[in-house]
This record gives structure tokens, C-alpha cells and sequence, in this order.
């Protein structure tokens, strides 16, 4: 688990492949309602980071 400002990255692995998503604060779900997918671990965390810099930037991307 790593920070992007106010969110953490999580991830784990599904058969064969990595997802990786981005939560808010202490919230449990993934911001945005977005799951990204790497070949590795690196990868999908790398995919989950640019999302989690792009909400950082553009609020507007969270769904109500």
C-alpha cells in the first residue's frame, strides 16, 4: 500500500494478472468505482497511481 496525497494504493493478484485500486481516506471501496490491471504487481500499482494523481488533480472524476 502506498500514498498518493490523501489515497492509498492497494493490490492484489487475480488469476494470472494484477488489479490494483486507489481508496480515499479510511474508505474501503475504490475511488472513482475503478479497478486497473497490470501483468505485475508493479504494473497495476503503477496504472493505480496515475488514476489516484488524476483525481488528485480533477475531483470530478469521483462518482457521486
Amino acid at each position: 500500500m502506498s500514498r498518493i496525497s490523501s489515497y492509498a494504493v492497494h493490490a492484489e493478484p487475480r488469476a494470472g494478472h494484477w488489479v490494483a485500486w486507489v481508496t480515499a481516506h479510511q474508505e474501503t471501496r475504490p475511488a472513482g468505482a475503478v479497478i486497473l490491471v497490470g501483468q505485475t504487481q508493479e504494473e497495476a500499482e503503477a496504472n493505480a497511481r496515475r488514476w489516484g494523481e488524476r483525481l488528485v488533480a480533477d475531483t470530478k472524476l469521483l462518482r457521486p
